[in-house]
């Protein structure tokens, strides 16, 4: 019995020499107590910075001058920080040193590695001064949360199955992109197609059109992600690494901007133009083209202006340029501007409408065709020609809508009869041939009037005053009234004044 408790007091003495041994600084030295806390080894995404911990007691009856310093073995982009630099420790006091290691997007080495020193002086002059050292290994991971060049991981998690020597990076790059093509052919083909026979029972066919335009760039973005993701197994240099993550960031931009380009021409123009055609206003006919242009433009020019933002370069005077840019163009194009601007006030204010009947102030009497950006298009009623005018040019000029505020219109017929006629006979026979008419209205206040407008050198003027229900009519109905005029006229033997002169010849009386 006593053999055995030597052998197991034996027993527990080593044990506990070896776990002394194998931890050498947390043992206490000169009274002092040296512990690393946590890790040691830990992975530092990039941009971003992780922590190393070193706890300090003072165990002794003397105080302590501790004195810290790092040294960085090797690695450009990587930047060191401890917590202090200098301090006292009194007898029973501790302290917790940290030191914070950053990484940059930029570095030189995948890996570095810090050697924390701290110098202990007694102050009492008892033990002189000592040091002990705190090691730290740190691992980049590039951005984007991919894993980090050189890990050997199929899907950046699982460790690859294939034997020696197959189960090398290179052959684990190619089996992640075979991975990654499997998935992208299982989204395009099996996914996509079972989407579309959900989304065909739906009464829209709005997310049809979202489903048709994601499914190549889906297909895209799978493949450019597994590719960068393979490519970061590969024992790359940190600044081929870099370029691959500028090319996936330029290509995730180019695709982000193709969808939302897409999206903007193929849900919310239709959507649009199909409310534009349920509407009776043109406004919105042309607006909604103008929205397209312009809203396609802009689009594509942010895109443009994130994919120079993201390789680094500073786009405040881009868009300084842009603005100068813009002013040059308003001015150069100042016409265009106006002409269209003017488009718009005629839209809104809404003069004449297109099918509209107006006189211009040259003369001439058009249909209104198309109400443009830039220009209308005018119909010369009666010289059968297309007219173009600048929108601005109708803004300004005096018109006359001849379809507002209906499309009535009145006309009149001017004749002459000699004086000593019968008036009353000749207002009874125009107002009965007017009233005889199919075509001339018989409405209250637009009934046909007759009315002696003056009094001529040799005959009486008289106007006959008929409405129609057509402005285009009107010329018709007044040449069918003027026929019937001249008949009854001659029936009813009624004479049509004509222009008279008397001409007066007196003989000189200066005799020769």
């Amino acid at each position: 019995m006593a053999h055995t408790r030597a052998l197991a007091l034996g027993v527990i003495l080593l044990a506990t020499l070896t776990l002394f041994a194998s931890f050498p600084q947390n043992a206490a030295a000169q009274g002092i107590v040296f512990l690393g806390v946590g890790e040691h080894r830990l992975e530092c995404p990039s941009s971003e910075s992780v922590e190393y911990q070193w706890f300090v007691y003072d165990d002794s009856t003397s105080s302590y001058l501790v004195q810290l310093s790092v040294n960085v073995s090797s690695g450009s982009g990587w930047s060191s920080q401890l917590s202090d630099l200098v301090f006292v420790l009194d007898p029973g006091e501790s302290k917790m040193v940290t030191l914070t290691v950053d990484a940059k997007g930029d570095v030189s080495s995948k890996t570095v590695n810090q050697s924390v020193s701290f110098a202990f002086t007694d102050l009492n002059g008892t033990s002189g001064a000592f040091t002990r050292a705190g090691y730290a290994e740190t691992e980049f991971i590039p951005a984007w949360g991919v894993v980090a060049p050189g890990k050997n991981k199929l899907l950046n998690r699982f460790d690859t199955p294939l034997p020696a020597p197959f189960d090398n990076n290179y052959v684990t790059f190619a089996a992640n992109m075979c991975i990654w093509a499997g998935i992208a052919l299982l989204v395009a083909y099996v996914v996509d197609p079972a989407m579309h026979l959900v989304t065909k029972r739906t009464k829209t066919d709005i997310d049809d059109r979202i489903l048709k335009i994601l499914r190549i760039p889906i297909f895209v973005i799978i493949i450019v992600f597994g590719l960068v993701s393979s490519l970061t197994i590969l024992p790359l240099a940190d600044r081929e690494v870099g370029t691959v993550f500028e090319i996936y960031g330029i290509a995730l931009i180019a695709i982000l901007t193709f969808i939302v380009y897409k999206i903007f021409k193929e849900v919310l123009i239709y959507l649009g133009k199909k409310w534009a055609g349920r509407t009776h206003t043109e406004i919105d006919d042309v607006i909604i083209p103008v929205i397209d242009k312009v809203g396609g433009l802009i689009i594509l020019v942010f895109g443009a202006i994130a994919i120079v933002n993201n390789l680094g370069y500073d786009i405040t005077f881009l868009l300084a340029g842009v603005g100068v840019f813009g002013l040059v163009i308003a001015f150069a194009a100042q016409d265009a501007l106006s002409n269209f601007f003017s488009g718009m006030a005629l839209l809104l204010d809404r003069p004449f409408s297109e099918g509209d009947y107006i006189t211009l102030a040259s003369g001439e009497m058009c249909k209104v065709e198309k109400i443009g950006i830039r220009s209308t298009r005018l119909h010369d009623v009666f010289a059968n020609n297309l007219i173009v005018l600048p929108n601005n040019k109708l803004a300004n000029d005096k018109l006359v809508n001849l379809t507002e505020p209906s499309e009535q219109a009145v006309s009149d017929i001017t004749l002459t009869v000699p004086y000593g006629t019968d008036i009353d006979k000749v207002e009874k026979v125009l107002a009965d041939i007017a009233r005889k008419h199919k075509e001339v209205l018989k409405e209250p206040n637009k009934e046909p009037s007759v009315r002696i407008t003056s009094f001529g050198e040799a005959a009486l003027e008289f106007k006959l005053y008929f409405w129609v229900g057509d402005i285009m009519i009107k010329w018709r109905v007044g040449h069918e009234l003027r026929r019937e005029i001249s008949r009854r006229f001659s029936e009813e033997k009624i004479e049509i004044g004509v222009p008279q002169r008397v001409v007066q010849i007196r003989e000189s009386s200066r005799k020769a």
